[in-house]
């Protein structure tokens, strides 16, 4: 299932596709910095994760 990773930047939101949870996780991850409540991610399915929840996704 393809997510969706958001980055609220300074000129506005940046999105990102990823195909699957372990790659959406690797460009999250790359994305948050300091500041992983600035990344949303969108599942295909209508749900909207944090970094956190999504880690524990990848872990099921």
């Amino acid at each position: 299932m393809p997510y969706t990773v958001i980055s609220e930047a300074e000129d506005g939101p940046v999105t990102t596709t990823a195909p699957s949870v372990i790659d959406a996780l690797f460009v999250a991850q790359a994305l948050s910095g300091a500041d992983p409540a600035a990344i949303r991610i969108a599942a295909d399915d209508g749900w909207e994760l944090t970094v956190d929840e999504l880690e524990e996704l990848a872990r099921a």
